[in-house]
């Protein structure tokens, strides 16, 4: 019985290790100055809507079975865009978001088709899609920022305090894009496909499920929601750089964390983007209490590193004593079958 009650504890606390996490770093934010003071709050919030949209794309990908390395560029992509349509060109800002978010999709969809189709591993597909959009959006923009030309309008609605409320409302559409995603994955046909494709793909197969489209479709998804998250984030900014993330935490790096964190399987079969967004949440109160404790930006990227290992190194230990014990009980079933006989 003790026994049984450590696993239990173990897996919960695995399971829910996020929430654990954010309510350590709220601990630790007693000691911080301002810290809990609602423009402080605000700002946590605010700082996770570009990592929780690409990690939405990521998470969908690795549920699946599969890898999206080009999260951040397809997100700089639609930053680049969204401000290049709506600066160099003169157009509204709802025109140039829909083209932003028309390249994210044809984006993902080449991405989907090269894995499914052309039979080219995912890992290589979207780290070369990287190379090839930095290489785009630096000659679009020719290698220097796309600015705001005054018309701070949209991102002052964007960026605003709703009430007494620590929320603005990016804040409240990424929290619906999040909603819908999770009810589309885990309530309808298509997402639970994604995740019979990612958990046993033979077993897809005999099921009549149709992979190639499945995997197109989440990867289209994954570059949508990239691309709208990188426009949101340029507009809440006034300016767009061909260099996103290059300086600092890569965006990329932040999603896989929180990818990872939030409990997602790295061979597929398992995850959920709620547990990713919480996830992102639990990192970006940690990065600000970290660098409120100790004044270092260093400390919080060391951090996050440790963390993340943590997490590898006890999903690596649980996945190697479950495959033990499966092992085991094949064997005792082959001797209980050669005792029957």
């Amino acid at each position: 019985m003790e026994g049984k009650k450590t696993r239990g504890i173990g897996r919960t606390i695995n399971e829910y290790r996020f929430y654990i996490l954010i309510v350590l770093m709220m601990i630790l934010g007693l000691f911080a100055r301002n810290f809990f003071s609602a423009f402080n709050m605000k700002g946590i919030f605010d700082s996770t809507v570009l990592y929780a949209m690409l990690g939405l794309g990521f998470t969908a990908c690795m549920v699946a079975g599969h890898m999206d390395l080009s999260v951040g560029m397809m997100a700089n992509m639609g930053a680049v865009l969204v401000m290049g349509m709506h600066t160099l060109s003169g157009h509204g800002w709802l025109f140039s978001i829909c083209v932003a978010a028309a390249a994210g999709i044809a984006v993902g969809f080449i991405n989907g088709i090269l894995v499914c189709k052309a039979k080219i591993h995912s890992f290589i597909t979207t780290l070369g899609m990287q190379f090839v959009l930095r290489g785009a959006m630096y000659i679009y923009c020719g290698g220097a920022e796309i600015g705001d030309k005054g018309d701070y309008a949209f991102a002052d609605f964007l960026n605003m305090k709703l009430g007494f409320l620590p929320l603005s409302p990016k804040v409240i559409f990424v929290l619906l894009v999040v909603i819908v995603v999770a009810f589309l994955m885990r309530n309808t046909r298509w997402g639970r496909n994604i995740y019979l494709i990612g958990g046993n793909e033979e077993s897809a197969w005999l099921a009549g499920i149709k992979r190639d489209g499945t995997v197109i479709s989440v990867f289209t998804m994954s570059g949508l929601v990239c691309a709208i998250g990188g426009a949101i984030f340029a507009i809440c900014q006034s300016s767009a750089l061909p260099n996103l993330g290059e300086k600092g935490v890569s965006p990329l790096l932040v999603a896989l964390a929180a990818t990872i964190i939030g409990g997602t399987a790295t061979t597929g079969g398992k995850g959920s983007v709620w547990n990713t967004y919480a996830s992102v949440y639990a990192l970006m109160v940690m990065s600000n209490v970290l660098t409120s404790l100790s004044g270092k930006y260093e400390v919080q990227i060391l951090v996050n590193g440790l963390v993340l290992a943590a997490c590898v190194v006890y999903e690596t230990i649980t996945n190697y004593f479950r495959n033990k014990r499966l092992g085991e009980r094949s064997i005792l079933l082959e001797e209980l079958a050669q005792k029957g006989a």
